[in-house]
């Protein structure tokens, strides 16, 4: 009797651990989402996310001092002409306090191959972000284009989808030649607003692999990618992004006089977007 009831304590104590181990998981990892996209290929996994306007950034130890000065000069480009903030803070461990706090936070970390970004919910209280940068981004040899291709991939990261994949795009702008089709879901946000053909959303080489339509006279084949050329968003992508998060801060904007009507306004403005 007595060797019996030995045995079914310590069968009682095991399936104890092993429901607390369960659990401890499970508030560690939380609920997870994510979304991945080669640079060339159609989405991999996709998710619906919701973020905050300001968000705490942790840098990999990875990341060389070139890599995050190209990603804090994005960071300043995106704040200068919208209501969204990145705002650094010094690398911790996963286990430090500060990463506790219940408060969301984002890690950047870079990628040979991929652009996407993990969430993590934890326990309903904070999200946990991992986002992937490519190397291509972060190490362009120029220096414009670099920081254009790394703001791409930060203003997806919070919502702005590729104007090349709009419903409408393909009434401003054809393929040279059969590309895989991707169908993001935009939000009514940024499709109240006309298509861009220059938005840092748009790659940098578009023109070679596309052509404008007879329904955008105001722009040509070279202004295709002119924004993430600059490494600069464009006066749309501002409106755009700042319709998401703060419509309150758009200003004056008509959207029967986008960048497909309106020509440039002469040669001093030809830098500006």
């Amino acid at each position: 009797m007595g060797r019996l009831f030995v045995a079914l304590f310590c069968l009682y104590l095991v399936v104890v651990s092993v429901e607390a181990a369960k659990k401890c998981r499970r508030r560690i990892s939380g609920s997870r989402t994510a979304k991945f996209e080669s640079q060339e290929g159609p989405d991999v996994a996709a998710a619906a996310s919701v973020r905050l306007p300001n968000q705490d950034v942790y840098f990999w130890p990875s990341l060389t001092d070139k890599e995050k000065k190209v990603i804090r000069d994005a960071f300043f480009q995106i704040g200068r002409r919208t209501c969204l903030t990145f705002k650094e803070l010094d690398y911790k461990p996963w286990y430090h306090a500060d990463r506790w706090e219940g408060k969301p936070y984002v890690i950047i970390r870079k990628s040979k191959s991929f652009t996407g970004y993990s969430d993590n919910d934890i326990e309903d209280v904070s999200r946990r972000s991992i986002l992937y940068l490519t190397d291509k981004a972060l190490n362009n040899a120029n220096f414009n284009i670099s920081r254009g291709a790394v703001m791409d991939q930060l203003v997806r990261f919070m919502g702005l989808k590729e104007e090349l994949h709009r419903p409408d795009a393909a009434s401003y702008v054809q393929a040279k030649k059969k590309t895989g089709v991707r169908r993001p879901k935009f939000t009514d946000a940024q499709l109240q607003w006309p298509f861009d053909p220059e938005s840092v959303t748009v790659p940098y080489d578009a023109r070679d692999s596309y052509d404008t339509t007879i329904y955008c006279p105001a722009r040509s084949n070279k202004n295709l990618g002119a924004g993430q050329r600059a490494g600069l968003l464009t006066r749309w992508d501002a409106v755009k992004l700042n319709s998401m998060y703060c419509p309150d801060q758009i200003g004056y904007a008509d959207p029967r006089m986008g960048p497909c009507v309106v020509e440039r306004k002469g040669k001093k403005n030809n830098g500006s977007f």
